[in-house]
């Protein structure tokens, strides 16, 4: 059996990131913008800790620092408040709020939507920041 490393290469964020650890006899299906990496013996690597490389195939794994935390999490923050702006897009339920159209359903989706933006936004004032934290679920 073998340990594998699934490895988020992504230029935009502050580091690779190790995403997913699985224990397989063969290396896992290929998944777009990353790389399993073989880390079999190495015990110590954990989910979310940096991967660094200079040729793809030799790989050193390091628990990221306090500031990497921080921006990778900026990163994550602005990313999901993107995605939300982008759905609301094409779900004006603000604007039929605004006009008197929208049914209690979506009013209701509307606050959540809000709570939801509200929410992303406020992740440093968790206790364990940047070490640990609890994203909210998406309403949409």
């Amino acid at each position: 059996m073998n340990r594998y490393a699934y490895v988020l290469v992504d230029y935009v964020k502050p580091f690779n990131k190790v995403m997913q650890i699985v224990d397989a006899e063969e290396t896992p299906t290929y998944l777009p913008n990353g790389f399993w990496v073989e880390i079999t013996g190495n015990t110590a690597v954990q989910v979310g800790w940096k991967a660094t490389t200079v040729n793809y195939v030799d790989w050193f794994f390091s628990e990221p620092t306090y500031d990497e935390r921080e921006k990778d999490i900026a990163y994550e923050v602005l990313t999901l408040l993107n995605a939300a702006g982008k759905w609301l897009l094409v779900n004006p339920l603000e604007y039929k709020n605004d006009i008197g159209v929208a049914s209690p359903e979506e009013q209701a989706l509307l606050l959540a939507y809000k709570h939801y933006c509200v929410d992303v936004s406020g992740v440093k004032t968790q206790s364990g920041y940047p070490y640990t934290v609890n994203w909210p679920v998406a309403p949409f």
